[in-house]
């Protein structure tokens, strides 16, 4: 409709009046288009803090991590009780074929035996609860890594909405354009080339935003796998939390829960190889045994101790303790590693965060008011026929660039800051960490 009624006014309109005429359909155009498109449904925000409440709940791998935290906490009581005792009901010495028990030798037995392994027992318990404490520890590393990869996720898709909002402002100025320009090409104020130039922008436009609607779409599906629940992409609308304003001072070792559980994971260790050089150690047997002749009242009692005699201890308890020893050792050096992988990933994090900073205060203050101008400047001078389209064009497309580039700098900063709170182990978004309670 607005394209017939330009080429119906061209033709009685002066150039001076056709740019003011293009200046003013549009709003009315867009006004019409308001009035009669349905009311668009708002959408619900999304915010990390209902992320975070919905993963405590939901997400599978924390739920793991708590499975496994409880069953290496229930592996203390076993690593301390003592092993079952053994009884031994025996009727000997019977004469066949009939079981007589005429024979002298006659005899009925009950034994008891127990084994008492001292020398592994308390290396064993501290193993056991070493490896309970790895295990809880491990909740709060899962615990940083899924609110890391959440905030990550919701950052991804907070960018691809944004930034699709952006070209679909820049879509209807192109549209305009196109209008336009073809208006006056019908006219035969403007050449063929504007209007060919107008509609491949436009054309290369909804080609990117179909490509962003795609990511948008992605990223809801991929925070919709954590949470274990759907989401619907339409219907909610993502929102980035803040984060400090003032620069931070973190330490990169104090509470990494990465850091701790490797800690953690070298207490076991070491408690491992305790047990294993107590292998070497004779384990002891106690035991009782009653005994009866049959037909006689007569009773006995037997006590007996025993001891395990290591001869294999070459092929064995050494290479027990040989192996304990080495995987001291290697835990030793991942708990290194962790360290300084945590300390270089605090840096870069660091880095990325006073990088996307600065950018977003440059697009803000600077580059985004200068792209504007040119803009205006390109709009002007092409209404009052003094430049051609194609420079207006390009400051439209180099200010959508820009505009998009100030919305990717603040996911990178929010994404950094997500990245820094799971090698930390600290909420820096303002949203608290719900405590755990371990057992």
């Amino acid at each position: 409709m607005f394209r017939h009624f330009l080429h119906a006014t061209c033709g009685a309109l002066g150039r001076t009046r056709l740019f003011a005429l293009l200046l003013i359909a549009p709003a009315a155009l867009a006004a019409q288009q308001a009035q009669a498109a349905p009311r668009a449904t708002p959408r619900t925000a999304l915010t990390l803090a209902d992320v975070v409440e919905r993963l405590e709940r939901t997400n599978p791998m924390l739920a793991a991590s708590r499975a496994a935290a409880q069953a290496a906490r229930a592996r203390i009581g076993p690593a301390t009780a003592l092993p079952d005792p053994r009884a031994q009901l025996a009727v000997m010495n019977r004469m066949l074929p009939n079981l007589s028990t005429m024979s002298v030798l006659a005899m009925d037995q009950l034994t008891v035996m127990q084994m008492l392994p001292l020398a592994t027992r308390r290396p064993a318990a501290r193993a056991a609860e070493a490896r309970a404490r790895t295990a809880e520890s491990g909740i709060d590393a899962q615990r940083f890594a899924v609110r890391r990869d959440a905030a990550s996720m919701l950052a991804d898709w907070w960018q691809a909405d944004a930034a699709r909002g952006v070209m679909d402002e820049t879509r209807t100025l192109l549209r305009e354009s196109a209008a336009a320009a073809d208006a006056m090409y019908g006219a035969g104020q403007a050449r063929q080339a504007d209007v060919l130039r107008a509609q491949a922008e436009l054309t290369r436009m909804t080609a990117e935003w179909l490509t962003m609607d795609g990511m948008r779409r992605t990223a809801a599906a991929g925070l919709s796998a954590m949470l274990d629940e759907p989401l619907d992409a339409d219907a909610l609308h993502p929102e980035l939390p803040a984060g400090p304003a003032a620069p931070m001072a973190v330490s990169s070792t104090v509470a990494s829960p990465d850091v701790v559980t490797a800690h953690h994971s070298v207490d076991a260790a070491i408690a491992m190889e305790a047990v294993a050089r107590r292998e070497r150690w004779p384990e002891l047997d106690v035991g009782l045994q009653l005994g009866r002749r049959p037909g006689s009242s007569e009773q006995m009692v037997s006590l007996m101790a025993g001891a395990s005699i290591p001869i294999f201890a070459r092929q064995r308890q050494l290479q027990m303790i040989e192996e304990s020893s080495a995987m001291r050792r290697m835990v030793e050096a991942e708990a290194r590693s962790a360290m300084a992988e945590n300390r270089a990933g605090v840096s870069e994090a660091l880095a990325a965060l006073e990088r996307s900073r600065t950018l977003q205060r440059l697009y803000a203050t600077t580059l985004l008011p200068q792209l504007h101008a040119v803009l205006e400047s390109a709009n002007s001078a092409y209404r009052a026929g003094t430049g051609p389209i194609d420079v207006a064009l390009d400051a439209l497309m180099a200010e959508n660039v820009a505009r998009i580039a100030h919305i990717t700098a603040r996911a990178d900063e929010a994404r950094a800051l997500a990245r820094i709170e799971r090698l930390t182990g600290r909420a820096w978004f303002g949203v608290p960490l719900m405590p755990e309670r371990h057992p």
